[in-house]
């Protein structure tokens, strides 16, 4: 089995053409076409559908699909390895669309500041996305999150410390301080669109007593969500952290919710061993490390509100 053949293969598929993908390997469209074809013959299947426009693989073909880009991927972490310490070619990293916000920036900025050679590609989104993305070799790594009683295999992952959220409220709102999930029953959300683990044990958390979640607004980003909730749309859940550098911090205020505490555990995930581009998983993973274990600077209605005799009579 020959790798161009299987590169040529990818490319259509990833590209939607023949044409395309003659572009991107700097080859002939009929250099593609036999190359395909020759894999074909090794593999004894039909992998292209040729009737379709784009390009698709066949049922046959996408199973194929991620194989031959899981062997490209092996190939090229063995070359890598087999060269120098020299990374090279791009490092493709994912990251939760729920810590996105606080640390896409920074985890820029470390790998510039150690690893200047590295070409890093950063991308956020869904962690199920993330996840499928390594399986499928478009990632070469990705900072995913999990409910905390979900722990990821040791072997291909890393634990880097947990993000809490906060029930907040506008400043206004008539919720008592102190709360129970019950009392959230008929609020209007300003809340992460489903995908979002924190939405999610929102949903069950609000479910096991019979009531929905009530969405006014389905937005990522806890800036946007903040303005939302401080001009008085709805409530909404927002991790601490970024609610104490808010510049919204002081039209709103946090309830807290006894017997709802939503958690989410971030995992560095790794597609395999990275050699050359260890030192730059290390710089993100830092970077996450730290917001994850910085101490979060309490608001001071909180602070009384914690000192507050619990009441739910």
């Amino acid at each position: 089995m020959n790798l161009d053949d299987i590169r040529a293969f990818v490319a259509v598929v990833d590209t939607g053409s023949v044409g395309k993908a003659a572009l991107c390997l700097n080859l002939t469209q009929p250099a593609i076409s036999r190359r395909v074809q020759r894999l074909e013959e090794t593999l004894g299947v039909t992998l292209l559908d040729r009737d379709s426009k784009p390009a698709r693989a066949t049922r046959a073909g996408e199973s194929a699909y991620r194989r031959c880009v899981a062997v490209l991927r092996a190939a090229e972490a063995l070359a890598r390895d087999s060269r120098s310490t020299i990374a090279a070619g791009p490092l493709r990293v994912g990251l939760t669309l729920a810590l996105s916000e606080a640390v896409l920036a920074p985890a820029i900025e470390a790998v510039r500041a150690l690893c200047p050679g590295v070409a890093l590609r950063l991308v956020a989104d869904r962690s199920s996305v993330l996840r499928r993305q390594i399986a499928d070799g478009q990632l070469d790594a990705a900072v995913v999150a999990e409910k905390p009683e979900r722990p990821l295999d040791p072997g291909h992952a890393t634990t880097l410390g947990t993000e809490r959220v906060l029930v907040v409220v506008p400043a206004g709102s008539p919720l008592p301080e102190r709360a129970r999930v019950t009392d959230l029953a008929g609020q209007h959300w300003v809340i992460n669109p489903d995908g979002c683990g924190f939405r999610a044990q929102l949903d069950r958390a609000l479910a096991d007593r019979g009531a929905p979640v009530e969405v006014v607004a389905e937005t990522w980003g806890a800036g946007l969500q903040l303005a939302l909730i401080a001009r008085g749309i709805g409530i909404g859940l927002i991790p601490e952290r970024l609610l104490a550098e808010s510049p919204w911090r002081d039209k709103v205020r946090v309830v807290t919710v006894d017997d709802f505490a939503p958690a989410l555990t971030a995992w560095m995930v790794t597609a395999g061993p990275l050699g050359p581009f260890d030192a730059a998983i290390e710089a993100i993973a830092a970077t996450v490390r730290g917001f994850l274990e910085e101490e979060p600077r309490e608001p001071e209605r909180s602070r009384r509100a914690a000192r507050a005799p619990v009441s739910h009579d």
